[in-house]
């Protein structure tokens, strides 16, 4: 008999996981205006606004609070992502302080000085970008006929947002930016990165016997978006475009940490016009209100690192498909037999 309802812990930690909504309390309500005034004056660092933390916040991390398992290896992993989740929350109610940044780190840490050292070198990179655009409605039906090929039943929403495209899982919810323009290339690289990854994941994981496999286990983060970013070079959609703006995001990271938005805008100007500039400094600086302070949300940097992550797991004999039973991370292949 077990001493611990592992079945009654899991539902806990995935009802209050669904109730956290994590990005979109990140997302700030000016950001417009404020670019505008980047725009005009490059010594400007942005001062921006976020909706109030959800009051549901509190009630929340006293549900995670009272949750208690063992030490076995399922035990320990519903430990450990309540922990974290208790960490996403007190960076939510943190949103607009300086000290996101220390909540932020726990969750996500920063870039190694190699991989800094390795990004800086392909922020080189020569690109071209592409001058065919989609109308919103064809992305949107992209997206569906993707979804629908796979048989999934999924809704495709634009939503005003930093990132390109982003999901939700419990809903079955693919976010797409509404001022983001898509090339031909963007759709194709876009449905390996997020159908033919992340979604595929979660739907496979929502299989499993616990619903920890498709919300994802503890840490899973950087092997989630190195695989993503694996997978479009498998395909031959990891242009050095993309590459390039994923090694930005890296030393935005790193310079955010110690400098102020218009720092980091202004260095990478030298290598992005100021539109792609902008994105990746407000991905940064996201969460923070006065951003001529040093600080950052760290998150931008797993991509790179987690490219690498991934690469490193397959040199050593890694099976990728170990990593596609659900949202689970390189470090968790080992136990996947006790579980």
């Amino acid at each position: 008999m077990e001493l611990y309802d592992y079945q009654r812990i899991d539902k806990e930690i995935a009802y209050n996981y669904r109730r956290i909504l994590f990005l979109p309390s990140l997302q700030p309500v000016n950001s417009n205006r404020e670019k505008e005034k980047l725009f005009k004056d490059r010594t400007y660092s942005p001062q921006l606004k976020y909706k109030a933390p959800d009051k549901s916040l509190v009630k929340l991390r006293q549900n995670l609070m009272k949750i208690r398992t063992d030490t076995s290896v399922i035990g320990q992993l519903f430990n450990q992502r309540r922990k974290e989740l208790l960490t996403q929350i007190d960076l939510l109610m943190n949103v607009g302080k300086p000290s996101i940044t220390k909540y932020s780190m726990e969750l996500y840490g920063q870039p190694s000085k190699d991989t800094v050292r390795k990004a800086t070198r392909l922020l080189d990179l020569e690109s071209e970008k592409e001058t065919t655009i989609y109308s919103k409605l064809s992305v949107v039906k992209k997206f569906l006929d993707s979804l629908l090929t796979k048989g999934l039943n999924w809704r495709v929403i634009e939503r005003d947002m930093v990132a390109a495209a982003a999901f939700n899982v419990s809903e079955k919810i693919l976010y797409i930016n509404t001022g983001r323009k898509f090339s031909d290339h963007d759709l194709k690289r876009l449905v390996v990165h997020e159908i033919g990854t992340h979604v595929t994941r979660a739907e496979n994981g929502r299989k499993q016997k616990y619903n920890l496999f498709y919300l994802g286990f503890p840490g899973y983060a950087m092997t989630e978006e190195g695989l993503a970013v694996y997978n479009e070079d498998r395909s031959g959609l990891l242009s050095n475009e993309v590459l390039k703006k994923y090694a930005g995001r890296v030393v935005a990271v790193d310079l955010a940490l110690k400098n102020s938005f218009s720092t980091v805008y202004n260095y990478l100007l030298e290598f992005f016009d100021k539109e792609d500039a902008w994105t990746l400094a407000l991905r940064v600086k996201r969460g923070i209100s006065n951003t001529s302070r040093p600080g950052a949300f760290t998150k931008d940097h797993i991509y790179l690192s987690g490219f690498y992550l991934i690469k490193d797991f397959v040199r050593k004999g890694g099976n990728l498909k170990s990593l596609y039973v659900g949202k689970i991370g390189v470090q968790h292949v080992p136990y996947l037999k006790k579980l």
